[in-house]
């Protein structure tokens, strides 16, 4: 398959039947499979694991199309390991909650599979990097012969949308993702770092569950929504046009797409071949009322106006008490260290540097992003 070709497959339901149908298309289109492996290899999936969520909350990817890629790699007699880097700490106790949870240590067991409890991790130069010059990349990850990411399609408050090339930044270990949300505040640089993470990575197959995706809130406090398709393509990036397209997103408005074409990664949907069923985006979805100057400082103001200007135009977490347990993991996760727990968690807007990572890793959904009417109309 070439760079630009997506295999489109519909599945509506997690249902055995309809995934192995969709799964056995995927891999029967993927030409010269028999070439990637060898007998001992060793093969990571990397899914989405972001949070210790159950499959029914659409937050992970489902274990239930992990276990029909499990079934198909069995012939190659490989080594099949599955693996994330989860938000928040890297740890064995962490990891094993989280593969719980998610449905992946039972079906570890079932299949015998190894899951990932190896934390460790190594810096990696990167020359041919845009923006970044080295990576600190999971072992795991650097230990395969091949790589299988597995992403969900969700909507995301500061990337406007997560799949394929996001998925990657789980291959960089635990609380190390708070350094590179330090380094790249802004949206554009963040992206143009993931776009250099992918590339340094280059999976060689990825696969998207686009069965029950999310919408509005994501990564993790969205709305179910049901896609119906499973889509595979040898391009992180391409897999990526074809999910937004789904959720009727212009490709340029998403960071990592629009820094994807602004370096010759990828197009447009119609530069992209597909191939089996067609795809039909989904009408009236919701996305993130959050774009990229909306986090952007104002700077040509004196410094004392800057930031009052700053405070009433930038989006702001906001933190409902009625679903807050005071657990702390806001304040733990935040890569600028500024949320404080008093009563409730206190967020300093001078400090904030709106990445968000509170929302996203908030296991109770309370956190709101709240966007100022001041923001939207100076934004607009």
């Amino acid at each position: 398959m070439g760079k630009n070709a997506v295999i489109v497959s519909k599945c509506s339901a997690y249902e055995d039947q309809k995934l192995k149908s969709s799964v056995s298309d995927i891999f029967n289109r993927l030409n010269n499979f028999d070439d990637y492996l060898k007998p001992g290899d060793t093969v990571v999936i990397k899914p989405n694991l972001l949070l210790g969520k159950s499959p029914d909350q659409v937050v992970t990817t489902h274990p239930d199309l992990i276990q029909q890629v499990i079934d198909k790699l069995k012939k190659y007699e490989c080594k099949i390991v599955i693996g994330d880097s989860p938000g928040g700490p890297f740890n064995e106790s962490r990891l094993k909650r989280i593969y719980k949870k998610t449905g992946l240590l039972k079906l570890a067991e079932n299949k015998k599979v190894s899951l990932n409890y190896n934390t460790k991790s190594t810096k990696i130069s990167f020359e041919e990097g845009f923006l970044v010059k080295s990576f600190e990349i999971s072992d795991f990850i650097l230990n395969a012969d091949l790589i299988i990411n597995m992403s969900k399609l969700k909507t995301h408050s500061f990337m406007k949308y997560t799949g394929s090339v996001k998925n990657l930044f789980g291959t960089i270990p635990g609380m190390k993702k708070a350094e590179y949300h330090l380094r790249m505040p802004e949206a554009d640089n963040f992206a143009l770092m993931l776009v250099d993470l992918a590339r340094f990575i280059a999976p060689q197959i990825n696969i998207m569950d686009a069965v029950i995706g999310m919408e509005g809130a994501g990564p993790s406090a969205g709305e179910k929504r049901k896609f119906g398709y499973i889509m595979a393509s040898t391009s992180c990036f391409s897999l990526d046009v074809a999910g937004a397209y789904l959720f009727n997103i212009e490709p340029d408005a998403i960071p990592t797409i629009n820094q994807g074409k602004k370096n010759g990664l990828v197009g447009n949907l119609d530069e992209i071949n597909l191939y089996g069923d067609k795809l039909v985006p989904a009408e009236n979805t919701i996305t993130p009322d959050i774009n990229e100057s909306d986090t952007r400082n104002v700077n040509n103001l004196p410094s004392f106006l800057a930031n009052i200007v700053n405070k009433l135009l930038k989006p702001r977490p906001i933190f409902n008490t009625e679903q807050c347990v005071k657990c702390g993991d806001c304040a733990a996760n935040c890569p600028a260290e500024a949320i404080e727990l008093n009563d409730y968690p206190e967020v300093d807007l001078n400090a904030c540097i709106r990445c968000f990572c509170c929302q996203e890793l908030c296991s109770y959904e309370a956190v709101d992003i709240k966007k100022p009417i001041l923001g939207k109309l100076f934004f607009k």
